[in-house]
């Protein structure tokens, strides 16, 4: 397989210009590579006794979602776009530990740009709403008015959820999370068409006036409604992410 020094010499990079844009970033396919150079790779390069100041990863799978209207899904619905959020996996042969995949993430909503980097750390399983309630997870949504007889499906996030400690620079740290916006985003999954629900939160900084190092906090709710606009009783699939902005100047992608 090439790496990146092999594609540098057979045909450049994707350069600088546009990388502040989403167009660029659909640009990332399957097999690409890209180079991180934040200040988390650079210590991981130290730490290592390598050679550079970045981390190189291929590419593997890209997903995107299309943000809409709540109202806009179920047959014939209108399909307006009001954004994308665009996970591009990024691969390595020796994986973070204790962690899921790494994404860079490109955030194209209201007119704002932003390049994110999301991972799913231990701890934070994936699984239905039931698979949360039934695990006692339930820190993630707000009580049912009836706690003895309600359904996941009609649970709502909470405004704070009580995530579990984090670990955060050798150490574990509990944080307050807060949902950034007064409500979800809905969105529709490029690939499959499946309807997903997105709820954001940012941490606050610790009781140590410390900042979390991955103040950002992600729910990617998939499939809570079926193509034929039904609304499962379990909810959808949920996938919990930690996370942090990066600068475009800390990422390179290059073309296989």
């Amino acid at each position: 397989m090439a790496n990146r020094l092999d594609l540098k010499r057979a045909s450049p990079n994707l350069g600088s210009a546009g990388k502040d844009e989403a167009s660029f970033w659909r640009k990332a396919k399957s097999g690409d590579f890209v180079s991180l150079s934040d200040s988390e790779a650079f210590d991981e390069v130290i730490a290592s006794g390598a050679e550079g100041s970045a981390i190189d990863y291929r590419v593997g799978e890209v997903r995107a979602f299309a943000l809409r209207g709540r109202s806009d899904f179920g047959p014939g619905a209108p399909r307006p776009g009001l954004g994308e959020y665009r996970f591009i996996e990024l691969l390595r042969e020796s994986a973070r530990e204790g962690s899921g995949p790494l994404y860079l993430t490109a955030v194209d909503v209201s007119d704002r740009f932003e390049l994110r980097l999301y991972f799913t750390p231990a701890g934070l399983v994936g699984g239905t709403r039931d698979d949360f309630i039934d695990r006692g997870d339930s820190w993630l949504f707000l009580p049912p008015p009836n706690p003895e007889d309600f359904i996941s499906s009609d649970l709502e996030y909470a405004p704070y959820p009580d995530l579990p400690e984090i670990e955060a620079g050798g150490r574990s740290a509990k944080y307050i999370f807060s949902r950034v916006g007064p409500a979800v985003l809905y969105g529709e999954a490029l690939d499959s068409g499946a309807p997903v629900i997105i709820a954001e939160y940012v941490a606050e900084p610790g009781e140590d006036g410390r900042e979390a190092e991955n103040p950002l906090f992600l729910v990617l709710e998939e499939g809570w409604m079926r193509s034929e606009g039904s609304v499962p009783k379990e909810g959808g699939y949920l996938t919990l992410m930690l996370g942090k902005i990066i600068r475009t100047s800390d990422v390179e992608l290059w073309q296989a």
